[in-house]
């Protein structure tokens, strides 16, 4: 099943909003002052709560059960990631050097395309799991915080 979906958010906004045929179909947003980000896609909820400082992991939480469904294992220095689900592992990575393209994969190949461009981007699926799109964003913005606080310093 192939999607096609365009997003967009504002300058200095901690929310991202997903669309399908220009209908609002998601979001993503980070919690002020906190460790969290709340999405939601296709009437699904989920959090993504960062649990460990020097190794960091984070924990997706199905807000509609309040189950655990997975982690996700960030490498910072590698600019890559490991989305867990289930017993699956899905690889992420950004695909050029200025972090405008990243992506999700499997075994066979590529799930999750991503492109960005200043505030607005698109996202190309091959997969019907909503918190794997979701998961996308939350490692985007992991990303381009690490290296902002890094460029601060």
């Amino acid at each position: 099943m192939e999607a096609h979906y365009t997003w967009k958010t504002k300058f200095f906004s901690r929310k991202f909003e997903i669309f399908r045929n220009d209908m609002k179909c998601g979001e993503l947003q980070k919690i002020a002052f906190s460790r969290k980000s709340i999405g939601e896609m296709n009437g699904r909820r989920y959090s993504f709560e960062m649990k460990k400082l020097f190794k960091p992991v984070a924990e997706i939480i199905n807000l509609n059960n309040d189950s655990v469904i997975g982690n996700i294992t960030i490498f910072p220095f590698k600019r890559s990631s490991v989305i867990k689900l289930g017993d699956k592992e899905y690889p992420w990575q950004f695909d050029n050097f200025w972090s405008t393209r990243w992506s999700i994969s499997y075994e066979y190949g590529t799930l999750v395309k991503y492109y960005s461009k200043w505030l607005t981007g698109t996202i190309d699926s091959y997969t019907s799991e909503d918190v794997l799109i979701l998961s996308g964003f939350f490692l985007r913005n992991f990303f381009r915080q690490h290296s902002s606080a890094a460029a601060a310093t």
